[in-house]
């Protein structure tokens, strides 16, 4: 293998067209470093080990893993069986939700075996599957006992499954997956079982790093300092396996709803997730349109503060809102300069996705992309990666904030082939998660839909109604009415059995004849014969319409459609060619240990240009 030093860049683009340039000379062992990374963290024959939070994105990613694993749809028998595959996940504590609770939820629906609590009750077993009680990523120092527990209870679970997998000789590896924040993870590796340790194989980190405009940290990976970085390139090193950075906008999956990934995204992610785990999504969606269309009314009216919160409860029926309504009723969400900002393109393109798949993540972020999807090129249900993407191996220097290729590496940063564009990218995520989807809906069915959920639907219909009817400026008026119109035709309203252009209260129609009337004309996934990122060659896949731009509204049919193609997802309804930019990087830098000075910063007017390697040569040979 040639060993070799590429000039070092300031973001991606530019790294990208460093790579495109390659010398010849060079190409084979680029191509072969690549080829041996995405072989190690796809391997479906060792042991995926992955940190989760639970959001609605994390859970899906997920869910595609189990569907894999388990034989969902296809398996002779539901519940535990023989031939079930291995995984362990580390639910990530939170002091916002109990994402531990939430996974053994969703394991537990999936694979339908019964869960057995061990270690007092840290860890659960489904099968084959482990979940454990993970560690407070915000916790970033001290309490060094309850961090020994932690380590100590998940070497113990990772001891039990690398056993009951029947992990032996070369396939008893371990990949981890772990989130943005790493300081857990090195103080596994430094203090976990010379045999665990060295059973490492590969290592990939999600979300940390934001490459866009810049090498930075993300807003996640702002918690890692300089020295943990480090660190974890000295652990890769010493122990010569790959470290892989995993974000969703260098794969470009940048857009930040998931209705332009997912099929019907409102009606069959009751399929995807029971109703204990759905219902919190929907509840904060119900939550931030409220709060949206009683803002526009306090602009509209001069009103702040306590007089919109009077407002809102003499609209808002309190018996259908009180388990959900929070932000809604807070007079802090009742600025002056947050009831004028809800008139702002923004905010008016934000409210019609919810209008139409009120549910929403728990983080979400308008700085773009879907952060668990980065996920989905990697594990053991992704064979086919090699076909679309490069696990480039690369030298970052996080203090200079620049990176450049670089063989041997023990970085690698996971991007397209220059063969993929956003509309591939976004019709193959589409394509995987509809063979997912039809795997789940092989077992689950069609979702059931209570009449809780419409009766709470009618109560937000009815209340942002009234509360959009205020005097404003034509122009977001104009804007606005997509919002109405989306409350009470979009994929939710419909599957609830609203009418086509029907009445704002849906006073038609009893729930039970409303929801198979609506699951009878929802168009279900067609079957599927593949499993993987090549599914969008399936029958599975749905289109991508190139033109949508040009489209006010989706395409006229028997129903509503949910936001279909990448380029209209980005668009606001009824704005012609009006397309939001991607968020901006906010220049931050890594500070050293403890916050105090600053690293990264950038070499004056260098406009993201490559610059030169050492002794002025754009590519080196090294010796």
């Amino acid at each position: 293998m040639t060993f070799f030093n590429g000039p070092w860049t300031e973001d991606l683009d530019s790294f990208k067209k460093s790579v495109q340039s390659m010398p010849d000379q060079y190409k084979s062992s680029f191509a072969s470093a690549s080829e041996s990374t995405l072989k190690k963290i796809c391997d479906p024959n060792v042991l995926h080990i992955w940190e989760s939070d639970s959001d609605i994105d994390s859970l899906l990613q997920l869910t595609s893993i189990i569907a894999k694993l388990c034989d969902l749809g296809v398996r002779k028998s539901q519940g535990a069986n023989a031939e079930d595959g291995s995984m362990l996940i580390i639910a990530e504590e939170s002091k916002s939700r109990n994402n531990f609770s939430r996974i053994c939820q969703l394991v537990e629906h999936l694979t339908g075996a019964d869960g057995k609590k061990h270690l007092e009750g840290t860890v659960v077993v489904f099968s084959k599957i482990i979940v454990v009680r993970g560690w407070d990523n915000s916790i970033l120092s001290g309490q060094k006992e309850a961090l020994e527990k932690t380590v100590k209870r998940l070497n113990t679970a990772i001891e039990r499954v690398l056993k009951m997998g029947n992990f032996q000789g070369e396939n008893k590896k371990i990949v981890w997956h772990h989130g943005a924040v790493i300081q857990f993870l090195l103080y596994w590796i430094n203090t976990t079982t010379s045999s665990l340790r060295s059973a490492l194989s590969a290592i990939t980190i999600t979300g940390s790093l934001d490459l866009t405009s810049g090498v930075a940290p993300s807003t996640a990976g702002r918690a890692n300092k300089l020295p943990d970085l480090e660190r974890l390139k000295q652990y890769g090193k010493k122990l010569s396996i790959p470290v892989v950075f995993l974000d969703s906008a260098s794969q470009l999956i940048t857009y930040e709803y998931l209705g332009t990934y997912m099929y019907f995204y409102a009606y069959y992610i009751n399929t995807f997730l029971p109703t204990s785990l759905s219902r919190a999504h929907l509840n904060k969606a119900q939550d931030e349109l409220i709060t949206f269309a009683f803002r526009l009314r306090g602009a509209s009216e001069g009103r702040y503060g306590t007089e919109v919160i009077k407002l809102v409860q003499k609209h808002l029926d309190a018996s259908k809102a009180k388990h959900w309504a929070r932000m809604c009723v807070d007079k802090a969400s009742y600025t002056k300069p947050s009831c004028l900002a809800a008139g702002k393109d923004a905010s008016i393109h934000h409210a019609v996705q919810l209008a139409d798949a009120p549910f929403a993540r728990l983080a979400h972020s308008s700085s773009g992309g879907v952060p668990a999807f980065a996920r989905l090129a990697v594990g053991p249900a992704s064979a086919s990666a090699h076909e679309y993407y490069t696990a480039a191996p690369v030298a970052i220097s996080f203090g200079a904030a620049k990176l450049r290729p670089s063989s041997p590496a023990t970085l690698y940063i996971l991007i397209p082939t220059p063969s993929q564009d956003l509309e591939k990218v976004t019709n193959r995520v589409q394509g995987l998660m509809m063979a997912v989807l039809e795997r789940v809906r092989q077992e689950k069915g069609n979702p059931v839909l209570a009449d809780s959920e419409k009766s709470m639907w009618k109560a937000v219909v009815k209340a942002c109604t009234w509360a959009m009817q205020g005097k404003m400026p034509t122009p977001i008026a104009d804007k606005v009415k997509f919002v109405s119109q989306k409350l009470r035709e979009g994929t939710w309203g419909f599957a609830l059995g609203a009418p086509v252009g029907g009445d704002a209260v849906m006073k038609t129609d009893t729930t039970a004849t409303a929801a198979a009337a609506a699951a009878a004309a929802m168009p279900e996934p067609l079957r599927t014969y593949g499993f993987g990122l090549g599914t969008q060659q399936t029958a599975g896949s749905f289109p991508y319409h190139p033109d949508a731009q040009n489209q006010a509204m989706p395409p006229a049919g028997p129903m509503p459609s949910p936001v279909m193609g990448a380029a209209y997802a980005q668009q606001l309804p009824g704005q012609q060619g009006l397309v939001y930019p991607q968020g901006q990087g906010q220049g931050h830098v890594y500070a050293g240990q403890g916050g105090a000075g600053a690293y990264g910063q950038k070499p004056v007017n260098s406009g993201g240009r490559v610059v030169a390697g050492e002794g002025g040569h754009a590519w080196k040979l090294v010796h």
